[in-house]
């Protein structure tokens, strides 16, 4: 999606108003044609009407709609990143605090609505409660236009009915063939001919959560190891080569005689983060089934899920691998890797940002981003997963016809926004780290491939219903237990689980 170096990019955050003015002739002009005439205007001349000046797509929203200044009630989680309401005195020179008040100012100005907000908790711990006051606030006649919320939530929001399929909308303006829509969204989140929600760049967590592997330059040269982002380009970044990188790296640096949390490590990750490896692999925790809706994925007890989560497993016990929550303790693994003594660290993008306790971006050492490994070089392409604390856009069920279309309205334009504003804005903050010589388009390619490969899997996003599926084959990696037994005791408990508590409840709201 970027199309520009990080020139461009640094330039993005500050510039970009569309607002539109047209063709009196023209019925319905679309925004693409307004910025088009609009930037002619200026004196900067377009040769493509779909884009923008920066080379970036534009929305095809019909430039006439108007909803004459109507409120639009939008209920949202406490995201662990500030996504959703941001007031001018919050900015304070934050490039993805701006960003995301003028997507909002932004979408306001161009529909003619007034956003009203409401910001509950919704994280992990307070599912049940954020679920609970949706519930109430409908019995009481109280409804809203969207609702927003941490991913895992919105599974349960869905199985009781709270919102609407948005496939069944008539004048829908969400156009998911769009770049700020992942290209997996459509397939991976449809149920039957049901789609209850959406994501994207409309989510600045989602881009905050990605999982990556982050090594250390450095150290890599050091070694004398291959250049991972060459491996990468050559589509030869697979698991075993990771693998192979890694083997007898481990030095006993406080010399206690154990493993510690300040010794020199090949790889360090955080138990439940493991899971991306399962995804990254090609592996579905729930897929679509012609017969019973859903059913938990054949690859759960495959031999190639049993080979790879084996393989990891003995990995991660070994003494090359620091694990927290696994065979190492409860320390942040991110530790030795701050302290340089990591080559490869799984992690968030986040731990980069200006926000992180992590502080990797103040190291005196350079790094770099990579996506999770292949499965081996046949796999088609790379596969990023997310953390689950990023946000599920969606409609509530029991609006009128013109406001399901007005809310649909809204969330494309916030989507489209945040790919030109605030995915630029935090590429920006997140990605500004020290780069060697020359390496700078490495880290925007790298990003880029990440951000393009977003992938969703029910099984998370219904993990309240699921035991938390998605953890299951992390906690045994973790500890270097077997998976062959493990993933056939856990599938009988999960298939009965997956149909009374979810396919169940789902089709009894047809």
């Amino acid at each position: 999606m970027f199309k520009k170096v990080m020139t461009a990019l640094l330039c993005l955050c500050t510039i970009l108003s569309l607002a539109a003015c047209g063709d009196t002739n023209t019925a319905v002009e679309t925004t693409a044609q307004a910025v088009a005439s609009e930037t002619i205007a200026s004196g900067e001349e377009t040769q493509d009407p779909t884009k923008d000046a920066n080379g970036y797509e534009l929305d095809d929203l019909p430039s006439d709609l108007d909803y004459k200044g109507e409120t639009v009630k939008i209920l949202c989680w406490e995201a662990e990143r500030k996504e959703f309401e941001i007031k001018e005195e919050e900015i304070s020179g934050a490039l993805v605090e701006q960003a995301i008040y003028d997507r909002n100012l932004k979408t306001e100005e161009r529909l003619k609505v007034v956003f009203e907000w409401e910001e509950i908790p919704g994280n992990n711990s307070n599912r049940a409660s954020f679920v609970s006051y949706v519930e109430k606030q409908q019995a009481a006649g109280n409804y809203y236009d969207i609702i927003a919320s941490y991913a895992r939530t919105i599974g349960m929001l869905s199985t009781r009915g709270f919102l609407k399929n948005l496939n069944t909308v008539e004048d829908n303006y969400i156009n998911f063939e769009k770049p700020w829509w992942p290209e997996r969204l459509v397939d991976t989140c449809t149920i039957g001919d049901a789609l209850y929600y959406c994501s994207g760049d409309v989510s600045t967590n989602i881009l905050h959560f990605m999982y990556v592997i982050w090594y250390n330059m450095e150290m890599r040269e050091d070694l004398q190891l291959e250049d991972p982002v060459k491996l990468v380009d050559n589509h030869e970044w697979t698991f075993d080569k990771m693998v192979e990188m890694s083997k007898g790296i481990y030095s006993d640096l406080d010399n206690d005689g154990k493993q510690s949390v300040d010794d020199r490590y090949a790889f360090t990750s955080i138990y439940y983060g493991l899971d991306a490896f399962y995804t990254g692999s090609g592996l579905r925790l729930i897929e679509q089934d012609a017969d019973s809706l859903l059913k938990i994925s054949d690859d759960y007890t495959s031999q190639k899920c049993i080979d790879l989560m084996d393989k990891l497993g003995t990995y991660c016990v070994s003494e090359d691998c620091y694990i927290s929550g696994g065979v190492n303790g409860s320390v942040s693994n991110i530790v030795p890797f701050t302290q340089g003594n990591a080559l490869f660290c799984q992690n968030r993008v986040y731990i980069a940002d200006n926000q992180s306790s992590s502080k990797l971006n103040q190291v005196e050492w350079e790094y770099g981003i990579l996506p999770t490994p292949l499965y081996d070089k046949d796999q088609e392409n790379y596969i990023t997963v997310i953390g689950n604390p990023f946000t599920l856009w969606s409609v509530m069920d029991g609006l009128t016809e013109a406001n399901t279309s007005r809310a649909t309205a809204v969330i494309e334009s916030l989507c489209s926004y945040g790919y030109r504003l605030t995915t630029p804005a935090l590429f920006e903050t997140n990605m500004k780290y020290r780069y060697t010589s020359g390496a700078e388009n490495d880290g925007v390619r790298m990003f880029d491939i990440i951000h393009n490969t977003i992938d969703f899997d029910l099984g998370r996003i219904y993990s309240d219903s699921l035991n938390y599926m998605s953890e299951i084959p992390s906690k045994v990696a973790a500890v270097g237990g077997s998976w062959g037994a493990a993933c056939k005791n856990s599938a009988t408990q999960l298939k009965k689980l997956l149909k009374t508590q979810v396919v169940n409840k789902l089709e009894a709201l047809d």
